[in-house]
C-alpha cells in the first residue's frame, strides 16, 4: 500500500486514528511538549511533516500508557489494570513518602513494621479511585524542565486523561 492508498484509508475511518502506538518530542532543544499518534498515520505523512526517528518511542498494547519524557526524549510504562497501574507508578515513578503523609497513613505504616507494603497495598486496594484521582494531579501539574524534572502524560484506552499532548495529526493546526 502506497502512501497515498494510506491516507485514503485513513481519511474512511478504516484505520482508528486514535490509536495511540508513539509518542516523541521534536529535539534535545525543543521537548516541552510531548507529541503522541499513530504510527501509521505519521510514516503515511509528507516526509517534512514527520518527526525525527531519533525522538520516536512506539507504544505497546495495554490499558493504561504513563509517558513521560525530558530533553533525553520520552518512555513510558504500560499497565493492564487500574490497580497495576496505580501500585507500579507509585513505586517505580512517585514518591511513596507523598501518598503517606497525604493520606495520614504515616502511623499505620510505622506499626506494620516489615509489613509495612502490605499494609500500604491494601489501603491502594480499598481506595483506587482516590489514588488515582491523586496520581492525575501530580500529572497535570509535572512539567519537563530539562534538568531532574519530567512530564508525563496518563493515557487509558488511547485517551489522554492526566496530562497534556498534542496529537500528531493536529501538530500544524
Amino acid at each position: 500500500m502506497d502512501n497515498f492508498d494510506l491516507k485514503k484509508y485513513l481519511a474512511e475511518g478504516r484505520l482508528l486514528k486514535e490509536n495511540i502506538d508513539m509518542a516523541t518530542i521534536l529535539s534535545h532543544d525543543d521537548y516541552k511538549e510531548l507529541y503522541i499518534g499513530n504510527r501509521a498515520e505519521h510514516d503515511a505523512s509528507h516526509e517534512e511533516e514527520q518527526f525525527s526517528d531519533e525522538y520516536i518511542i512506539d507504544l505497546k498494547p495495554g490499558m493504561y500508557h504513563m509517558i513521560f519524557w525530558n530533553d533525553e526524549g520520552p518512555d513510558y510504562n504500560v499497565y493492564n489494570s487500574k490497580e497495576e497501574y496505580i501500585k507500579d507508578s507509585i513505586v517505580s515513578f512517585w514518591d511513596i513518602d507523598h501518598f503517606e503523609r497525604k493520606f495520614g497513613l504515616t502511623d499505620e505504616l510505622d506499626a506494620a513494621g516489615d509489613n509495612w507494603e502490605s499494609v500500604f497495598n491494601k489501603h491502594i486496594e480499598d481506595n483506587l479511585d482516590m489514588y488515582y484521582e491523586e496520581l492525575n494531579k501530580l500529572i497535570n501539574n509535572s512539567e519537563a524542565d530539562g534538568d531532574s524534572a519530567n512530564g508525563v502524560v496518563l493515557l487509558q484506552n488511547g485517551k489522554v486523561v492526566a496530562g497534556e499532548a498534542t496529537n500528531i495529526s493536529r501538530r500544524f493546526d
